[in-house]
Parts: structure tokens; sequence; C-alpha cells
């Protein structure tokens, strides 16, 4: 199954380049993004490590051929030199902040249920620690915000303008985020039974979040913060989930 949905990823990546890239006009090359990274989702099911980070980075290079064959450049796409400087402290306050949040939330007894998935509570600190720093900031954020807050939000600009750019993004990211919801209520401790409210809620949850990571792109002129907002909260969430299983763990090794 997973063979057959790779080779069918990989040859919706490979077309939704090609589309981008020669079909003329922004409506197309929209349609070629989106393509691509359902493709780049199908070839990246169940894979972790290398070979999702390696995805990642050949999708994120098609994407930016996509880009350069529609003459958008590098302020277009969030990533200005003007903007690097602006963009890091954003960043750093950014990753501070909210890592700081998660780990309050990780400590209190009110919210540490939140952290119940077991694909990080039953893996060991090596992985873990892989999946914060190498899959998630070089796999994952890279290539969802250069092609929702970069390529994607810099197409519709040009189209429709501005508002519907954000609002267009966000329900893209939303909808993105359905396989992953579906992957989530297998794995999390909360959920059980029909997978529709998980599906729902997080394609809800998704989509506000793209609205907020479109904003902070467009405010700080800059793709940095938006990215160290998506990494400072799916990597604290991971480091923070680990260690609360390890210290679970911990207390129970010391009761026997």
């Amino acid at each position: 199954m997973h063979v057959l949905s790779r080779a069918a990823g990989m040859v919706a990546l490979v077309l939704g380049v090609i589309i981008g890239s020669a079909v003329g006009g922004g409506i197309g090359a929209i349609v070629g993004v989106v393509l691509a990274m359902m493709g780049f989702q199908a070839l990246t099911l169940g894979v972790h490590g290398m070979r999702y980070v390696s995805s990642a980075l050949a999708t994120t290079g098609g994407l930016a051929l996509i880009a350069w064959r529609h003459g958008l450049n590098f302020t277009d796409l969030g990533l200005g030199h003007r903007t690097w400087l602006v963009g890091f402290v954003w960043s750093l306050v950014i990753v501070i902040v909210v890592g700081a949040g998660i780990a309050v939330a990780g400590g209190s007894r009110r919210t540490r249920h939140l952290f119940g998935d077991v694909r990080i509570s039953d893996t060991t600190g090596l992985i873990a620690a892989r999946r914060a720093l190498f899959d998630i900031p070089f796999g994952t954020v890279l290539v969802e915000e250069f092609a929702f807050r970069g390529v994607l939000l810099a197409l519709v600009t040009g189209l429709y303008g501005t508002v519907w750019a954000v609002v267009i993004t966000s329900l893209l990211f939303g909808l993105w985020h359905i396989a992953p919801s579906l992957e989530m209520h297998d794995s999390h401790t909360l959920t059980s039974g029909s997978p529709w409210p998980t599906v729902i809620s997080t394609v809800i949850f998704t989509g506000g979040s793209g609205a907020v990571f479109a904003l902070l792109r467009l405010v700080s002129g800059s793709l940095l913060p938006p990215s160290a907002l998506h990494w400072a909260a799916n990597g604290s969430g991971v480091v923070v989930g680990w260690f609360i299983h390890r210290g679970k763990h911990s207390a129970d090794d010391d009761q026997i």
C-alpha cells in the first residue's frame, strides 16, 4: 500500500512541478504547487529521517523552479536580504517565548495530557532529538513554509490581493493537514472512535495557524518568523512530550 502511495506521490510531485513551471499564468502555477505538495505528502507517508528531509529538499527545489519561472524574486518569497536581520530578531523572540510557553504547558498537570502522542512517548531520546532538530526544521518547516507562505502567498497576492492570499493559503494549509490528522487520531491517547472530530478540529486549528503564519510573514516581510513559530511549536512539542514520557517512566521505575 505504501509503495503504491509513494509511486503515485512521485508522479504527482513531478507532474506538479512540470505543470507549475510550464503553464503560463498564476493559476497554472498555483495548481502546480498544490499538486506537487500533495505528491510530497503521499511520497513521504511513514517516512522519517534522511529520506524525509531529502524529499523535502527536492520538493522545495521544484517549488523554487516554479517561482523562478513565474518571475518571483527573493523579496516576493520573504527571503530578501534586507529582511534577514529583522527576520532573525523576530525569530529569536518567537522561539524563546513559544518554547517557554510549551515547556510550562508540559509541566502543568492540567495540560500535560495534550502531549500524549505515542509517536513521541514511545521513542528514544535520540530519535526525538532527530525529529526536533532535523526532520521538523529541514523537512516539515522548510517545505511547508516555502510552499504556503512563500510561493503560494506571493502567487495568490499577485492574482487576488493580500487579503484573499491570506484566506486561500490558510484554507489550503488547513486542508493539507487532513492526512496528518488521521495519523494523529490513531496515535494520540486523547482520540478514539470516529476520526471526524479530530480531522475537523485539526483543519480548523491549522487553518487558523496558517493565517497567523501568513500575517507574520507579511508584517515582518520575512519568511523566517513564521518558520521559527512553526518549528518552535512542533519541535518544542516533541521535546517536551518526550521528557514527560521519560519522567513518567522514571517515576514508575522508582515505585517498583
